[in-house]
């Protein structure tokens, strides 16, 4: 870790000419008091950086990989946030080595991106959040009288039934502005259900804090323009005041705990199922490179995007060259002034945060797991330990089989075999959310992407029609969760196709009755031709598949060999792009899937920087469509959207369960093989009648069969702690 820290400051003083130690780095800012906040700090020349890997570009990776090019050189992307210069700037640098003493970088510049990037839309920082809760500090002292008489909480200099302060997205209704509405709930477990009915809003769109300052304040649904005018009505009598619900005065409430109460479940304590692997691991782990029945890839959970998958292959031919995850976000409805403002991008808040994994509970007893690493806000890499699992599952159905019956009591023959699958995974907390995210591996050449919602809901005091009542006198407000992927489909090559295999009514003459008419369904294939043509908005009244093919590479049957986008986790967007600015930052929602031309200045489809200013985004998904660039025999990407509407209940306490919750898509292979792949498994299995009556032959192809050890003992090992240097 102290090499990596060295490695770091190495390229941020190259950048900048400063190091985080550096006192000439720092300019001091004082700011003096007045009724709405007092602030003493240190205002910093770099105030924020995060770096991760830069990608090389497709072109030079595929060299390297296919043809014995030579190997990309490793590049870092920094961002710093340099808050010192004038005007204050947000600069993304391409650096490159040799470590530990990097001697090169570059402005990293991007033309489908707005640019240059905007102050006010860059992620809040801890160096910023100091100054945030400096005034938050101050305001909540003015009102501590006005917290305990309301809500039995405090959040100023609280020592017991203390009060946290909850920031929200975005920063306003317009671009250019930074305003913040801070929302308070209890502390302690389960606390995000139950927030109070009182919030402030704190305007910091300057470069100069010294000008930041409370705007607003909300109680009891009661907008005020100012703390003093809140406590001035408070005390005249003009304000109608709030009272504390009888049902959340207690310190033991159960309903958002995770102690165990209800009727036992087994009747009386015992060990669950559990898996065992019988004939040692039967897939290989080196690095980061994992292979398995066939498939092999290569993966990386980054800062800001999550899990990315490259160079997938199945038997040696690579099947995607990118699978990775781009953007989460949930969007909520209410009526207060936070739910109003609740429209998370989850990359924004520490996307690639996921914690340590909990061995048989998140993944299973004989999991392969691994640490990562991630810069953001801090000095040092932070090191997360056991954040991302791999494991071998039976899923608990066949992947295939028949029972053949004689029609006669009897059988001709069975065959079938259990679906083993390899499991990719990793966990995702977004404060109260936690995102179970899987990528699966099937036998018969199947990739499934699967993400499972857990975790605490959002609730508020609204009395409105957002949501239903629950415990404590609050609700849980209606929101919709969205989840983008980008797949960088290579089927055969680089230059593919886009169709879309339509299933069409036809009524005809009935060829047998021809009297009669006949109404039946046929398939058509089209050819989409550009961007435009691809992008999906799904029309039950018209099915169809989504298939990507190769022109040139047919299989015995003469039919083009390709890989299809099966949906099975869609739900449409009510809310309307071309009405509600908003939606123009996460402009790939509205679709569930686009094809487009893949291109190096079209990385993803989102940015962090789209959070607070959504409404003129950094990265505008719909340019990526408008240009309306040909698709044919070109390198195509798929961005596909799962999404689901959630209305809370009650059966949401004390959290949401995976069950009912899971979204995924399927890459398929269509016509790609001349018969399932999964044939030359040794784990199928076939039953053919013996030769005496009642008897039977079972041909396992040599998997051996007898007793398998299972330990008696369930070790439990968990650290938890995730925190690097500041």
């Amino acid at each position: 870790m102290n090499e990596l820290h060295y490695q770091l400051s190495k390229l941020i003083t190259v950048i900048t000419g400063n190091s985080f130690e550096s006192k000439e780095a720092c300019r001091c800012l004082t700011l003096s008091e007045n009724k709405d906040y007092i602030i003493s700090v240190t205002f910093c020349f770099v105030i924020y950086v995060y770096t991760e890997l830069h990608v090389p570009a497709k072109s030079e990776a595929l060299a390297f990989l296919d043809g014995g090019g030579a190997k990309p050189e490793r590049q870092a992307l920094v961002t710093v946030h340099a808050g010192g210069k004038t005007p204050p700037v947000v600069e993304e640098y391409v650096t490159v080595g040799p470590l530990p003493n990097p001697a090169r970088h570059a402005l990293y510049s991007n033309p489908a991106r707005r640019s240059p990037i905007p102050w006010t839309s860059r992620a809040i920082d801890e160096k910023e959040y100091a100054l945030l809760m400096a005034i938050i500090e101050n305001a909540t002292a003015r009102v501590y009288g006005i917290l305990k008489e309301s809500y039995g909480y405090t959040y100023h200099n609280c020592s017991a039934r203390c009060l946290v302060a909850l920031d929200s997205v975005t920063k306003g209704f317009r671009s250019g502005e930074r305003r913040s509405w801070i929302s308070f709930r209890r502390a302690g477990v389960g606390g995000i259900t139950y927030f109070i009915g009182f919030m402030m809003q704190i305007t910091h769109e300057s470069a100069d804090p010294s000008d930041w300052h409370v705007s607003r304040v909300l109680y009891n649904d009661q907008y005020f323009d100012s703390v003093e005018q809140l406590i001035t009505g408070y005390a005249d009598g003009s304000v109608e005041k709030d009272t504390p619900d009888a049902d959340v005065q207690g310190d033991d409430i159960l309903y958002p705990t995770f102690i165990r109460r209800g009727k036992p479940q087994p009747a009386s304590p015992s060990r669950g199922q559990t898996l065992t692997e019988p004939g040692g691991r039967r897939y290989a782990v080196r690095g980061r490179h994992i292979e398995y029945m066939g498939w092999s890839f290569d993966w990386r959970l980054t800062t800001t995007q999550a899990m990315q998958l490259y160079d997938v292959r199945m038997n040696g031919e690579r099947i995607a060259y990118e699978l990775s995850s781009q953007d989460a976000t949930s969007f909520y409805s209410g009526h207060n002034p936070a739910m109003l403002n609740n429209l998370f991008l989850d990359s924004y808040w520490d996307f690639a945060k996921s914690f340590e994994l909990v061995r048989g509970i998140d993944c299973p007893e004989t999991a392969t797991f691994f640490n990562t690493l991630q810069q953001r806000s801090t000095k040092e890499p932070r090191l997360i330990q056991n954040s991302v699992c791999v494991f071998e599952l039976n899923a608990g159905i066949p992947l295939r089989r028949h029972f053949d019956s004689d029609f006669a009591g009897g059988f001709n023959f069975y065959g079938g075999m259990a679906d083993h699958v390899l499991v990719l995974r990793h966990i995702n907390t977004v404060d109260n959310y936690d995102y179970v995210y899987d990528y699966i591996f099937h036998q018969n050449g199947v990739i499934e992407v699967r993400v499972g919602l857990t975790g605490y809901i959002l609730t508020s005091q609204d009395r409105t029609p957002y949501g239903y009542p629950l415990h404590g006198g609050i609700i849980g407000n209606v929101h919709q969760h969205s989840f983008n992927y980008k797949v960088d489909l290579d089927i055969l090559g680089t230059q593919n196709r886009f169709e879309t295999v339509d299933i069409l009514l036809e009524n005809i003459t009935n060829p047998e009755r021809p009297e009669l008419r006949h109404i039946q369904t046929r398939i058509q294939r089209n050819l989409r031709t550009t961007e435009k043509e691809a992008a999906v908005q799904y029309d039950f009244n018209r099915p169809k598949y989504y298939n990507f093919y190769s022109e040139e590479q047919k299989n015995r049957f003469g039919v083009n060999r390709g890989y299809r986008v099966q949906l099975n986790g869609i739900a449409k967007t009510l809310l309307p792009r071309q009405d509600w600015a908003a939606m123009r930052g996460v402009a790939w929602q509205d679709y569930q899937l686009v094809v487009t031309q893949r291109k190096d200045s079209e990385p993803s489809s989102s940015s962090i920087y789209n959070q607070n200013d959504l409404y003129d985004p950094v990265v505008d998904f719909q340019s990526f469509i408008d240009d309306d660039e040909s698709i044919v025999d070109e390198d195509l990407v798929a961005w596909v959207t799962l999404s689901t509407h959630h209305i809370p209940h009650s059966e949401d306490f004390p959290t949401t369960a995976t069950a009912g919750t899971q979204m995924q898509f399927f890459l398929r292979p269509f016509n790609y093989y001349d018969e399932d792949p999964s044939v030359g498994s040794s784990n199928a299995v076939l039953i053919t009648p013996g030769e005496k009556s009642g008897s039977v032959r079972v041909e396992r192809f040599g998997t051996p069969t007898g007793p398998a050890c299972v330990s008696e003992q369930s070790p439990f090992y968990y650290n938890g702690t995730w925190r690097g240097s500041n």
